[in-house]
């Protein structure tokens, strides 16, 4: 194998080809954003091919949208000659590679992609869209600076992990403060806040950890409660209590559910205190149109360090 100039490959040189498709909604997903970077930093999204196809990212717009028109603003190509983002893959844009590989550690260094215009993303509050050329939504984000883990005395540099990409983008118990174990940013690869559970196969609601200490970590971070129901149309709410039974955080309330899904507790009260440590009863409590209604109760374990 050679280039036009006759130029032969070297032998332990590889590399990867194959035949692009059309991208679908949520086959490429938002996994993770930095909208508040430190003195002489720059902002970053990192995206995720979570589908089993080769997307050309010619073919997708990075942009911001106004919340009030749904209008897509500061729309941008993110490869204009072409970039083959292969299954499995995550790919991190910004402005400037080298500064944030200057800034954050990172596995895969060859995982950057440099655009010329990045939209300019607010810090308390924006919005992400990835988009086809002729503006078909592929994955949507209206992020929330007040998602960032509230202990933390500063959330700049901090980036927003989705903890899964298999989730719900707009859920907001599916992000978290990156975890200060990685440097708070875990650019072009995989999440530090990453969980993926499924739950017991017969089990209509598990917790998984049952024990799990929100100090960020990195580790065990968040619990996940997760829900299956045999049919759809249920509406459910997830409150939490003290082992005295006094209520702790009302997690979910009234939202309708599929037949499956995930909510995460990240040990924070409804006063956004972190949750002393010891034994707390979770509450789940469904319903139907028809007055039929189901609960469950579950227990978790808020541990520490000593």
């Amino acid at each position: 194998i050679a280039d036009c100039s006759g130029n032969g490959v070297g032998a332990d040189s590889t590399a990867q080809f194959g035949m692009w498709e059309e991208p679908e909604f949520n086959d490429v997903v938002i996994n993770e954003i930095l909208a508040d970077p430190i003195s002489g930093g720059t902002d970053y999204v990192e995206i995720y091919n979570r589908s089993n196809k080769i997307i050309d990212l010619s073919q997708l717009i990075l942009s911001s949208k106004d919340t009030v028109t749904n209008e897509l603003k500061s729309l941008s190509t993110i490869a204009i000659e072409g970039y083959l983002l292969f299954p499995g893959k995550y790919l991190l844009l910004s402005e400037n590679s080298e500064i944030i590989k200057a800034q954050y550690f990172t596995s895969n260094p060859k995982g950057f992609w440099q655009m010329s215009n990045l939209p300019a993303f607010n810090i308390s509050d924006g919005t992400v869209v990835l988009s086809t050329p002729q503006q078909k939504i592929i994955d949507d984000l209206h992020y929330y600076d007040s998602w960032q883990f509230p202990l933390l005395v500063s959330s700049k540099g901090v980036a927003l992990e989705r903890i899964n990409y298999n989730r719900s983008t707009q859920d907001a118990s599916n992000w978290h403060s990156a975890s200060q174990n990685v440097g708070f940013g875990t650019p072009a690869y995989k999440n530090s806040q990453f969980t993926e559970s499924t739950g017991g196969a017969n089990d209509e609601v598990s917790v998984d950890p049952e024990v799990f200490s929100p100090d960020n970590d990195g580790y065990q971070d968040v619990i996940n409660i997760i829900f299956k129901t045999d049919v759809p149309g249920y509406a459910g709410s997830i409150t939490i209590f003290d082992q005295r039974g006094r209520l702790i955080r009302n997690l979910v309330k009234n939202e309708l559910w599929g037949n499956s899904g995930t909510y995460s507790w990240d040990g924070i009260t409804n006063s956004l205190d972190k949750a002393p440590i010891g034994v707390y009863v979770i509450l789940v409590e469904v319903f139907d149109l028809n007055g039929n209604t189901r609960q469950y109760k579950k227990t978790c374990v808020v541990a520490s360090k000593l």
